[in-house]
């Protein structure tokens, strides 16, 4: 028997084995999807990050601690200084928008988000199917001008991005 139709089953079974159309998809793992509430209709929603206030505050700080003798009398005197500081408060809850469902996320999904970020030059990192701290930071980056000032991908901007189906017009 030679050697080389062996050879080709055996690439055949390998180049097989990676296409199985009913291999279930994998959650992407990795994701921090956070608050997300789904409707009556099965759209699933998040909260954008709330508007923020800065205000300047200054605080009294001990720096020192008063000292002590054994009979309770004060030997050195406690040292304060003052402490300026930005102090940042949130203003609300955040706006609400529609978002892509837990259960798109899957390693396929996150794959091809990755490439539509690296294509639009808003993602440098791995193309790995992983929804990671470094996708959601680089989906964050994108969509802020956009108006949505969150690390969950909102579904107007995966529309857009092409990595999610449109809905069909109804008329």
């Amino acid at each position: 028997m030679s050697v080389r139709p062996v050879l080709t089953a055996v690439a055949i079974c390998l180049a097989l084995a990676g296409c199985n159309p009913t291999a279930p998809e994998t959650e992407a793992p990795g994701i921090d999807l956070g608050d997300i509430s789904t409707d009556a209709q099965g759209r699933c929603f998040a909260r954008a990050a709330a508007p923020t206030s800065t205000s300047i505050v200054t605080e009294l700080v001990e720096v020192l601690p008063e000292v002590r003798d054994a009979n309770n009398v004060v030997t050195r005197e406690a040292v304060f200084r003052n402490v300026t500081r930005p102090r940042t408060l949130r203003a609300g809850q955040g706006e609400r928008f529609e978002t892509v469902c837990p259960q798109i996320y899957t390693t396929a999904f996150v794959a091809s988000l990755q490439r539509a970020l690296i294509v639009r030059q808003a993602y440098t990192g791995q193309v790995n199917g992983l929804y990671d701290a470094v996708t959601a930071s680089a989906v964050q980056r994108f969509q802020r001008p956009r108006g949505f000032d969150s690390p969950l991908l909102s579904a107007t901007v995966a529309r857009d991005l092409g990595v999610l189906a449109l809905g069909r017009d109804p008329r």
